[in-house]
């Protein structure tokens, strides 16, 4: 056992433990047997934590949350903030300039922790999923076509349409000094969200963050996920899971779980397997 953990477990949310509005009795029951075998929980979501709390229970069996694609890493037991990243009133300035010459649909997302609340500026032609998370976040948002009043902010979130993935790299080529990360939108599974962040921010970095914080670095780590934003974290993990629906490209590399089951669960015992197998070989 390294400390008081010997393992660490590591699930995405919407479309990998959150599937279709719920969490399965099975994969609640395997993520509690984790912690009674000492193993490190931490759920990675591109949710905020507001956004989080609306899905999760206080008493939800998991000890970390790495959240807003890893801009964010709290605590779920004490609910301390152990780090918390934001973008410049001037890099704000300048990212809001260049896509507005991209004539795209963006949402400007204000510092944690009130990351739920955005300024939001339309683009050139009328997106169905931005318009629809508008209509979400009715309460929460505000028009500001320049974006001009925007101090700090956790983060810049463009939406584009499922077959404009080639904006993705150009702004990512355009913003190389940011991390700009693909994800396809939870709300109509098709939409591409182009995520901008402070340089380093990736669910990867969030969870390397936890690592250090407990100093785990010889532990087995198990990873979970189903979309692109999801690829540096399973690229980080010894042993990675893709859900069989998956965005995310298949690669030899991944364990792809079987349809039909509970994905999370199905591996979970798919990695306490390989590590009590390497504890009775120690």
């Amino acid at each position: 056992m390294i400390g008081p953990y010997q393992g660490i477990f590591v699930s995405d949310l919407d479309g990998t433990l959150l599937r279709e509005g719920r969490i399965s009795t099975d994969d609640l029951d395997a993520l509690r047997r984790l912690g009674e075998f000492g193993i490190l929980r931490v759920i990675a979501t591109g949710r905020s934590l507001y956004s989080a709390q609306a899905c999760l229970p206080l008493d939800f069996p998991v000890d970390y949350l790495v959240l807003s694609t890893g801009n964010q890493v709290i605590n779920w037991q004490t609910r301390e903030m152990l780090r918390s990243l934001s973008l410049s009133g001037q890099e704000v300035q300048d990212i809001c300039a260049f896509l507005r010459r991209l004539e795209v649909n963006f949402m400007v997302h204000d510092d944690f922790p009130d990351n739920h609340r955005f300024a939001y500026h339309r683009g050139k032609a009328r997106i169905s999923d931005f318009e629809r998370r508008l209509a979400m976040y009715e309460a929460h948002c505000r028009e500001e076509a320049a974006c001009a009043k925007m101090n700090n902010a956790s983060q810049i979130l463009a939406i584009v349409d499922a077959g404009e993935a080639v904006l993705h790299d150009l702004i990512a080529r355009e913003l190389g000094s940011h991390s700009v990360i693909r994800a396809t939108s939870p709300l109509d599974d098709r939409s591409i969200w182009i995520e901008i962040f402070a340089q380093n921010v990736s669910k990867a970095d969030g969870i390397m963050h936890i690592v250090n914080h407990h100093g785990l670095h010889g532990a087995l780590m198990a990873a979970i996920g189903n979309d692109h934003n999801d690829k540096d974290m399973l690229d980080l993990a010894h042993i990675p899971f893709r859900v069989d629906d998956a965005f995310l490209d298949d690669d030899e590399k991944y364990i792809t779980t079987p349809s039909n089951t509970s994905a999370v669960a199905f591996a979970i015992a798919h990695f306490m397997d390989i590590l009590h197998s390497g504890m009775t070989n120690a």
